[in-house]
């Protein structure tokens, strides 16, 4: 992977492509349906055991405990890792299911 950089030597390297993959993620209060992006061969353990302090969710809806009640949504959310319960893959929402 090539790198470019300006004037100021910041570093601008190419766009690293993910795959979203649709998940449920539930929290002490809430249930979150969307997407974590993996990169090719990551998979959702990776994400979870990354060192980021935060999981990038898009598509995101956040649901009471229980996933029945909607109570936001919004197109992008930045999820604190200490706050993921478990996290499962939304096999209702996979392509060719």
């Amino acid at each position: 992977m090539s790198s470019v950089y300006d004037n100021k030597g910041k570093s601008f390297t190419p766009v690293v492509h993910s795959i979203a993959t649709p998940v449920i993620i539930q929290t002490p209060t809430n249930r979150i349906k969307g997407n974590l992006h993996l990169r090719e061969a990551e998979r959702i353990k990776d994400v979870l055991n990354a060192s980021e302090d935060y999981i990038a969710v898009t598509d995101a809806i956040v649901m009471d405990g229980d996933g029945i009640a909607k109570i936001y949504q919004t197109q992008f959310l930045a999820l604190n890792r200490t706050n993921v319960i478990w996290v499962i893959e939304d096999s209702a929402k996979q392509p060719n299911s």
